[in-house]
């Protein structure tokens, strides 16, 4: 047995050695997320029937605005679609800036239809996917999700920290 003194001496040990100090680096709200994120104006990547717009359709058509201190990205509601269109305008936006160690902190007020935040590697796919919230046909609760590719594994048992 430990005596009392080494047994504390070990857990601030593995306590500094397995924890980790974050700072905030960055912080985007109002008009701070059109300067810190890009508008995407791609095809769908999972071939959904939806139009990605650039930044000056989405502030034309109010799809993307800042007021104060929040930030809002919705999709088109009010256009009748064909059905052989391209589908309803929509915003995807993307971090002008790669992290690869952080904590991210989102206040988010309201999200509606198929609300989605997620986090990619740089080669998306392939460097898989963290599904942070994803809002699926209405379903309840939240879809929290790990997308990875075919070779990735983990083992049964494994060591966990932090």
């Amino acid at each position: 047995m430990l005596a009392p003194r080494t047994f504390a001496t070990l857990a601030l040990f593995v306590s500094s050695g397995l924890g980790a100090t974050y700072s905030q680096s960055d912080s985007y709200q109002g008009s701070g997320f059109l300067q810190g994120l890009s508008h995407q104006a791609i095809p769908c990547p999972s071939n959904g029937r939806v139009n990605y717009i650039d930044q000056g359709t989405a502030l034309a058509q109010n799809l993307t605005y800042a007021s104060g201190d929040h930030f809002v990205i919705r999709a088109d509601h009010t256009t009748a679609l064909s059905a052989n269109g391209l589908g309803r305008n929509s915003v995807r936006l993307q971090s002008n800036k790669q992290y690869k160690t952080h904590v991210a902190v989102f206040n988010v007020r309201h999200m509606y239809i198929w609300p989605a935040l997620w986090e990619v590697g740089a080669d998306w796919p392939n460097q898989g996917e963290i599904d942070i919230v994803e809002g699926v046909n209405d379903r309840t609760p939240n879809q929290a999700t790990l997308h990875t590719n075919v070779d990735c594994t983990m083992s049964a048992s494994r060591s966990q920290t932090g």
